[in-house]
C-alpha cells in the first residue's frame, strides 16, 4: 500500500526524509545561504544516509564485477586535453566539457572514463605483452563531470557531476559478440537481485541507437561505410538477444554515441513509465584512434581487429537512485536502507515499562553487534500510532518490531517487513521465551531479505552506524 502523502512526493522529498541527499534549497540560517548556492548547481550533495547507501552499493558492484573477470581500476579526475584530442572528445564533445589552463597548459575534468581505460590496457600490453589476456575487462566506479544548462538541472535526475558503473571490454572481433551477449545476463542479475526489479520480455525492450547518416563526420567519428557496418553488426546482436530472451528491439536514429552505435535497455514500469537503464555501446573508433589495434597486432604477430565495448548497467548512479526512489516511493532494499530495523518499546506507565526498556535495549544491542542498523524508540501506547506514522513517512525502516506489556505477557510479537514486490508490509508472528530468541527471529527475517544479494556475490554487506538521531 502506498501512503497518500507519498504520491505527492518525489525523489528529492524522499531523499531528504531519509538523509540520502541534502536538499539544495535548504537554508543555512546562520550563513543566510542555501546549501545549493555553496555546493554549486548540479552537484549532488549526499547526506549521511546517502553515504551508507553508496558505500554498500559500490561494494556490491565491485564484488560482482571482480567475480566475473573484470579488473577493478581507478582513474584521475583531470587530464591534459591532449588525451581527449586523441579520443575525439575535444572535437565532438567539447561543449559538454569543463576545460581550464594551468601554466599555459590546457586540462579538462574528465567527462568519460574510457580514454583512461585505453591507456591502462596499453600500459599492460607494453609491460606484459602476449601474457595479457584478450578480451580484457575493466570496471570503474568513475566520477565524471559534464556541462548541463542550469535550467535542466534537478535533484539527482539531471546533474553536472555523477558516478558511472563504467566497464570497458577490449575484444578481438571474433569474441565481441559473445561479450555483448553476456551483458544482458549480468544486467538482469543486478536488477533482480539487488533492486528486486524483474527483467523480462514483457517490461523491457532494447533501443538500437543509431547515427544520423547526414551528420557522420560532424557529430560522429568515422565514415558512412564504417557506421553502416557497425550498425548492421549490432543489429544482428540485437536479433540474437531477441531470439534468446524474447526481448523486442527498435531503432532510434540520431541516438548513437559519437564513437559508435549502442543498445539501450528501456524498462517500462507502472507509475513512472519508460526508464532507460543500462547501455552497451559498440566502439569501432577508439581502438584505432589510440593505435591499440596496431599495438595488439604487433605483439601477437598477426592482424587482429580490435573493438571496444562500453557498458554501464546503472548508468549515472545518481540518476538511478533518484528514479528508483520515485518508483519505490522511498522504499529501498534492506542492504541499502540507512535505517534497517526499527524497535519500538510501547510503554504503559506501569511497572512493566522497566522490562520493556530492558528488552528493547538488549534486542538492539544484539542486532547492532551483528552489524544491523537498528534504532530504538520508546513511546506511550496512546501516541504510538502517531510516532510510527511519522517514522513511516520519513526514514521508512525495512523491518519493524513492537514490544509492549501485551507482547511480554503473551511471549509473542509481530515482525513487520517491507516486501518490494508486493509494495507493502507483511508480518510474521513469532513466539519468544527471552530476548535471545526474539533477536534470532528478527535476524532470520533480516537474512531472508538480504538473501538475493547474498546469492549474487556470496557475501554479506553490513556496516553499522548509529542513526538514532533520525527518529
Amino acid at each position: 500500500m502506498v501512503d497518500k502523502q507519498d504520491v505527492r512526493k518525489d525523489h528529492v522529498d524522499f531523499g531528504d526524509d531519509m538523509d540520502i541527499l541534502v536538499r539544495s534549497t535548504g537554508r543555512i540560517s546562520v550563513l543566510d545561504q542555501n546549501f545549493g548556492a555553496l555546493v554549486g548547481a548540479g552537484i549532488p550533495f549526499f547526506g549521511v544516509g546517502g553515504g551508507i547507501l553508496r558505500w554498500v552499493l559500490y561494494q556490491i558492484l565491485t564484488d560482482f564485477h571482480a567475480q566475473r573477470g573484470y579488473h577493478i581500476v581507478m582513474t584521475p579526475a583531470v587530464a591534459s586535453t591532449q588525451l581527449f584530442a586523441i579520443s575525439g572528445h575535444l572535437e565532438f564533445y567539447r561543449e559538454n566539457m569543463y576545460i581550464f589552463k594551468i601554466e599555459d597548459h590546457e586540462f579538462a575534468i574528465k567527462p568519460m572514463n574510457c580514454p583512461f581505460h585505453v591507456l591502462l590496457l596499453m600500459n599492460l600490453l607494453q609491460k606484459y605483452r602476449e601474457k595479457v589476456p584478450l578480451p580484457f575487462r575493466m570496471f570503474e566506479l568513475g566520477q565524471v563531470h559534464r556541462y548541463e544548462i542550469s535550467g535542466a538541472l534537478y535533484g539527482l535526475l539531471r546533474v553536472r557531476e555523477f558516478t558511472q558503473d563504467d566497464a570497458h571490454i577490449f575484444s578481438p572481433s571474433e569474441n565481441t559478440e559473445d561479450e555483448i551477449l553476456k551483458t544482458v545476463e549480468e544486467m538482469r542479475e543486478i536488477y533482480e537481485k539487488v533492486f528486486q526489479i524483474p527483467i523480462n520480455a514483457e517490461n523491457i525492450k532494447l533501443r538500437l541507437s543509431m547515427s544520423d547518416p547526414d551528420k557522420i563526420g560532424t557529430d560522429y567519428i568515422g565514415t558512412k561505410e564504417q557506421w553502416e557496418e557497425a550498425e548492421e553488426y549490432l543489429r544482428s546482436v540485437a536479433e540474437k538477444i531477441h531470439r534468446k530472451h524474447g526481448i523486442e528491439y527498435f531503432e532510434g536514429r540520431g541516438e548513437a554515441a559519437f564513437y559508435g552505435p549502442k543498445l539501450d535497455m528501456v524498462l517500462n514500469l507502472e507509475d513512472i513509465g519508460e526508464w532507460q537503464l543500462g547501455t552497451v555501446q559498440f566502439d569501432f573508433n577508439l581502438p584505432y584512434r589510440f593505435k591499440l589495434a596496431e599495438l595488439v597486432s604487433k605483439i601477437r604477430g598477426e592482424d587482429i581487429p580490435m573493438y571496444m565495448v562500453h557498458r554501464a548497467y546503472l548508468g549515472s548512479i545518481e540518476r538511478f537512485i533518484g528514479v528508483y526512489l520515485d518508483y519505490r516511493k522511498g522504499r529501498l532494499p534492506i542492504v541499502l536502507n540507512p535505517v534497517q530495523v526499527l524497535l519500538v518499546g510501547v510503554l504503559s506507565g506501569s511497572e512493566v515499562d522497566k522490562k520493556i526498556r530492558s528488552t528493547i535495549t538488549k534486542l538492539r544491542d544484539t542486532l547492532v553487534a551483528a552489524g544491523i542498523r537498528a534504532v530504538s524508540l520508546f513511546v506511550d501506547k496512546v501516541r504510538v500510532g502517531k510516532y510510527v506514522r511519522k517514522i513511516e513517512s520519513t526514514v521508512r525502516p525495512s523491518v519493524q518490531v513492537f514490544v509492549g506489556a501485551r507482547e511480554l505477557e503473551s511471549g509473542e510479537t509481530g515482525i513487520k517487513y517491507y516486501n518490494l514486490y508486493e509494495r507493502q508490509y507483511l508480518q510474521k508472528r513469532e513466539r519468544f521465551a527471552d530476548v535471545a530468541e526474539l533477536a534470532q527471529a528478527v535476524l532470520d527475517v533480516v537474512e531472508e531479505l538480504e538473501e538475493p544479494v547474498r546469492e549474487l556475490t556470496g557475501k554479506e554487506y553490513r556496516i553499522y552506524e548509529d542513526l538514532s538521531y533520525m527518529l
